[in-house]
């Protein structure tokens, strides 16, 4: 009677212990996937998951007078910004923090690219939009063509544009937002204003990781 009632009081605590140890296990699992979870929700802050957008075929020139279209996009991250070379503060803005941060990391990610996509094609020829990303940054491109084409980048990334009054030196309302295509062609994020090159290098760092981890 004694040893079983001694077996049964040893057995007692080792229940205890062991159920201790799963709580505790457990609580580790929850944790690590509630970290985790946090991890992603921050760097899908303005992602396009798990959902991208597959861009489709278009064309239209560069700033060369080249033609331009999904094979020049293929394989390469890029930045795209809508704009247009009159814009007097948004845009110059935009593109001269573009040109520190591609300065900043060309030299590490040798397949990135800045696009400059004008939405006032009308008074942005090719000339004047080689001048313009050129000030910039020789590397930079600017693409013309009429953004009114249903399968022009400015329709299939949805950026929203209007012309105030098409006389004489007249303004254009548009998006302030970097959108981010993948190797893969797919728009795959949207950073929004207000921008400074740190904070746009972070975020790509940790979209471009997610994205690889996720291919």
């Amino acid at each position: 009677m004694l040893k079983k009632l001694s077996h049964s009081n040893f057995m007692i605590p080792s229940m205890v212990v062991l159920a201790i140890l799963a709580t505790s296990a457990g609580f580790y699992i929850s944790l690590k996937q509630s970290q985790t979870k946090l991890e992603q929700n921050n760097i899908a802050e303005g992602l396009f998951w798990p959902n991208p957008k597959q861009l489709l075929e278009f064309n239209t020139t560069d700033n060369n007078g080249e033609l331009f279209g999904l094979k020049q996009i293929e394989e390469k991250w890029s930045f795209i910004f809508f704009g247009y070379t009159n814009c007097p503060d948004i845009c110059p803005i935009t593109m001269s923090v573009m040109a520190d941060t591609y300065k900043r990391i060309k030299n590490q990610y040798k397949n990135v690219q800045v696009i400059f996509v004008t939405v006032d094609p009308e008074r942005d020829d090719t000339d004047k939009l080689n001048s313009y990303v050129s000030f910039f940054d020789s590397q930079f491109i600017g693409l013309n063509g009429s953004p009114q084409i249903e399968n022009s980048l400015t329709k299939q990334i949805g950026v929203a544009f209007y012309h105030d009054d098409k006389k004489g030196n007249y303004l254009v309302d548009h998006s302030a937002s970097i959108f981010v295509i993948d190797p893969k062609m797919r728009l795959v994020s949207k950073l929004s204003p207000p921008h400074n090159s740190e904070e746009i290098i972070k975020k790509f760092k940790k979209i471009k990781r997610f994205i690889d981890e996720k291919s």
